[in-house]
């Protein structure tokens, strides 16, 4: 399979794992994605409870089942993700206007999958990412890149657009970032990344495990429940704006506090005791060609 998938601790580890075809997003890769992230979202939060209770919280392939409490997306070999799969972009330039449509339909929608996902979504970032690989960057909530990452948006110089990818981009770094990425097609720096915020923690290469490992960490002490509402939060108020956006954000603060993680939450830390979800978030990082 294209991708590979395991859970470490209450981490959901997802792996691109085409290194001989530079990870690139063909057919297949695309709907395994999407339907992982679809069924993320039709998952329930890990339950607020004592640690035996969360230890045991089983989390499966079936939409009852709880989700996980962080997804961490990475990409086997040297190289993130080539962006769209060269022989399917060519035999779609001889198909109709119609299934070049859906093509892009499909992919639009395992993007959107992946922004949508209720859990935090950290993408590690070890090599180049191009075109749509760029886009799948975007789609991730924290960003964690070494160094020797570059993006480049090359579409252009192949007489194409970068058409499904663009509201991603634009709303991680804005439009004039982006157009001289698209327009420019030239590659990017790992630094002038993080400058303008397509990289949100950047590390040398010796030191990504590191960074990703700090940022699982700070996401597993948020609750289960809060960090998809703290998601939701963001895009309802953006999408609403500041002077529409008072009932919306009132209403997603009181229904946080009247739930029983807040509660418990809010008991352990008059007792000073941490969050019940604290003491099951052990976790490790998967080494490369892992099962």
């Amino acid at each position: 399979m294209p991708v590979r998938e395991e859970m470490r601790g209450n981490v959901l580890v997802i792996t691109l794992d085409r290194p001989e075809a530079r990870n690139a997003l063909d057919g297949v890769t695309m709907e395994c994605l999407r339907e992982r992230f679809e069924l993320l979202a039709a998952q329930r939060p890990i339950p607020a409870g004592d640690p035996a209770e969360l230890a045991t919280a089983p989390v499966g392939t079936e939409p009852d089942d709880w989700r996980p409490h962080v997804v961490l997306l990475r990409a086997e070999g040297t190289l993130f993700c080539a962006g769209a799969d060269l022989d399917e972009m060519r035999r779609l330039g001889a198909a109709d206007f119609q299934e070049n449509l859906a093509a892009a339909l499909a992919m639009g929608a395992m993007f959107r999958a992946i922004r949508n996902c209720p859990a935090p979504v950290i993408a590690r970032v070890q090599g180049p990412a191009y075109g749509g690989g760029v886009g799948l960057v975007c789609a991730c909530d924290v960003v964690v890149a070494s160094q020797e990452a570059t993006f480049t948006f090359s579409e252009v110089r192949l007489g194409l657009v970068p058409g499904v990818i663009a509201p991603l981009v634009i709303d991680r770094i804005g439009q004039a970032a982006t157009r001289a990425g698209f327009l420019t097609a030239e590659p990017m720096r790992a630094v002038d990344a993080f400058r303008i915020g397509l990289i949100d923690r950047l590390s040398d290469a010796d030191g990504l495990d590191a960074a990703v490992d700090r940022t699982v960490v700070a996401l597993l002490k948020g609750g289960p429940g809060a960090l998809g509402r703290a998601k939701s939060l963001i895009d309802g108020s953006v999408t609403l704006g500041f002077d529409r956006s008072s009932e919306f954000t009132g209403k997603m603060i009181a229904e946080a506090r009247t739930s029983r993680e807040a509660q418990v939450a809010l008991s352990a830390f008059l007792a000073r005791e941490p969050a019940p979800w604290t003491q099951a978030a052990e976790w490790s990082q998967p080494e490369d060609g892992s099962e």
